[in-house]
């Protein structure tokens, strides 16, 4: 049962036959069969919660398993909110693209400089989820992910003890001396940051990291359309990677987020995505990727 204050609603997961629907129209036409993607976000679990603090969505692959997996947090940035940002950046199916094991949260935080930052604990927003669902808590890697403004509530996430990775999707405004800190605390944490707008300050930190920690840094130079992807575990403490393809496509495109999520030690579903190329098609094309 939810905790008192807190509303639950949850969207069941559609059954694979309706998303197998008859491939042609009523005039005979053959359609466009299934989008995979649509079909493995359906497969899931999804929850919306309203609470005090704003609305906090959560989505669950088929196949999600407790021992191991991961808990994923993203945080939205400025000029949006939660409700916009799930369904603008199409957040299900960049994590059904992921293809990890992991609960995927995403909670409201500030739209802009003068809004507070909404959930400054990280334990009251896991407390606030795994009270209302009915899902084992995962066992494994607590991820952070946030994008631009939201750098605002990972710097108050620092405070979490049970934070291992933190992830920057151009998200480095300065700061760096608390990014550090956190970096020096503890050797299961592990910084990933990807500098665009913030190319500056990403500059900076990369310095200071590889000064603090030799050989702990691993910088990628570019990881556009046509240059290979890292993917895998990341080798080092610490990840750089300059990015060419614009402040907001690393929130929106599917490129960036299942990208970095794959270079975390989380587990591959072996139902999932992982073999497909990153990036969401546009959202006028076909599932070939042609533009209808």
């Amino acid at each position: 049962m939810a905790p008192r204050g807190i509303a639950l609603m949850v969207g069941a997961a559609v059954v694979a036959a309706a998303a197998m629907l008859a491939w042609s129209d009523d005039a005979g036409v053959p359609a466009a069969p299934p989008d995979p993607i649509a079909t493995a976000v359906a497969a899931g679990q999804s929850y919306t919660l309203t609470t005090a603090d704003g609305p906090i969505h959560v989505w669950i692959p088929s196949g999600y398993h407790a021992d191991g997996a991961a808990i994923v947090v993203y945080v939205h940035g400025y000029y949006t909110d939660v409700d916009k940002a799930w369904i603008d950046n199409r957040l299900p199916e960049q994590f059904a693209l992921a293809s990890v094991n992991a609960v995927f949260i995403a909670a409201a935080a500030p739209a802009g400089g003068r809004q507070a930052v909404r959930w400054p604990a990280l334990e009251d927003l896991l407390a606030a989820v795994f009270g209302a669902i009915d899902v084992a808590r995962p066992t494994g890697e607590v991820i952070a992910i946030g994008h631009s403004g939201a750098y605002r509530t990972l710097l108050e996430w620092t405070a979490y003890p049970g934070l291992d990775w933190m992830v920057h999707l151009d998200a480095t405004y300065g700061e760096n001396e608390a990014w550090l800190a956190w970096l020096a605390a503890s050797d299961r944490h592990h910084l990933l940051f990807i500098g665009d707008d913030t190319a500056r300050w990403c500059e900076e930190l990369a310095m200071e990291i590889e000064a603090r920690w030799p050989g702990q840094l691993t910088t990628i130079d570019r990881f556009g359309d046509d240059d290979p992807l890292p993917d895998g575990p990341a080798p080092t403490r610490a990840v750089y990677l300059r990015s060419q393809w614009g402040h907001s496509p690393l929130a929106a495109d599917g490129r960036a987020i299942p990208l970095v999520l794959r270079m975390t030690p989380v587990e591959l579903l072996a139902t999932g995505l992982w073999q497909r190329p990153l990036g969401l098609p546009p959202r006028d094309a076909g599932v070939d990727g042609r533009r209808r």
